[in-house]
């Protein structure tokens, strides 16, 4: 792009990073540098897609900018641990983050609204949704909605008509794992009107739960799973899991995703998923820390995609009003 609109910075393109830079390349006419003189001196806004991996480079670049006239956008993506976490690290990112609020062409964003945790205004000065709440196209979308894949067809034939709960992806203790597995396993009335099943590496430290989950009846897929068997998964699911553990409360892809698809969303209570659930009327199940479940509440009904699309493009309409204000390209 010989003339990109925003120039975007990103550190590594593991993990959701590679996906965020080829929608804001799309988005916003941009391109990505990874040179320290152009980020400095290009007149073009300069967007940081995520400041996870590269905070540093964020709180030198940014204030030289600054000085410099020019306007610099980071987007913040664990707030939560920003705000609320108590290790030297999390307190001088805290700082820094405050300091950096002070600059006026700096513009810190988190991709949470201030609504669901009122602190993060001591950090950011502004939100978007996170972009896994409104970033699939419409053929994605239709995937899913008519997803006839084998291992989408696999699980419903284990599941016998009972509804299924689906984690998906990686599976750790920060994702929940030991938690659904306590709830599968130790609950038989719920494996008689339900089927869990999970689709994803699972992490060592938990291998020991797999043996109990399938004992119990739990559909496992304990591997990679591709970007197609990722759809079948949601295909698959008349809820998704989300109810991870206290230490991983912030927005998740896999929630984003849910969203997105109009699937009803499982969390735990209190939790920032939970509390975006509230305010923007998603349907959902909640349980407390204990996994207590009030299994006579039941499980929403799916959402019309129609429903979930309207919602997606609203969501990514407010996010992109708010993100061209902060890079300053808006008239």
């Amino acid at each position: 792009m010989p003339n990109p609109r925003v120039l975007l910075e990103v550190a590594s393109l593991g993990g959701h990073r590679a996906s965020y830079l080829e929608l804001f390349s799309q988005m916003l006419e941009g391109t990505r540098t990874q040179s320290i003189l152009q980020m400095i001196f290009a007149r073009q806004p300069l967007f940081f897609i995520t400041l996870e991996g590269s905070f540093g480079l964020y709180a030198l670049v940014s204030p030289l900018r600054a000085l410099l006239g020019r306007r610099t956008v980071g987007l913040l993506l664990r707030s939560g641990p920003a705000v609320h976490g108590k290790s030297l690290r999390l307190r001088i990112k805290r700082i820094v983050l405050k300091v950096l609020r002070r600059l006026q062409n700096v513009q810190t964003l988190a991709i949470l609204p201030f609504s669901v945790e009122p602190r993060f205004a001591e950090i950011a000065d502004g939100w978007i949704y996170d972009p896994q709440l409104w970033d699939l196209d419409g053929d994605a979308r239709q995937k899913v909605t008519y997803g006839k894949g084998e291992l989408a067809k696999d699980i419903r034939r284990v599941a016998k008509g009972r509804r299924v709960c689906v984690a998906i992806g990686r599976q750790d203790l920060g994702k929940g794992f030991d938690r659904f597995v306590d709830l599968y396993s130790k609950n038989p009335q719920l494996r008689q009107s339900m089927l869990f099943a999970y689709g994803g590496k699972v992490a060592e430290s938990v291998i020991p739960l797999v043996d109990s989950f399938e004992l119990a009846g739990g559909y496992s897929q304990n591997r990679f799973v591709t970007d197609e068997e990722l759809l079948d998964l949601y295909a698959a699911s008349d809820v998704v899991w989300c109810a991870y553990n206290p230490g991983y409360d912030q927005a998740s892809g896999i929630f984003g995703r849910a969203v997105q698809l109009g699937l009803p969303v499982m969390v735990r209570r209190n939790s920032f998923v939970h509390r975006m659930c509230q305010n923007e009327n998603l349907p959902h199940v909640e349980i407390d820390g204990d996994m207590n479940w009030d299994m006579t509440v039941g499980v929403p009904q799916k959402q019309a995609i129609k429903i979930a699309t309207a919602r997606a493009d609203a969501m990514r309409g407010e996010s992109m009003r708010r993100l061209l204000q902060a890079l300053g390209l808006t008239s």
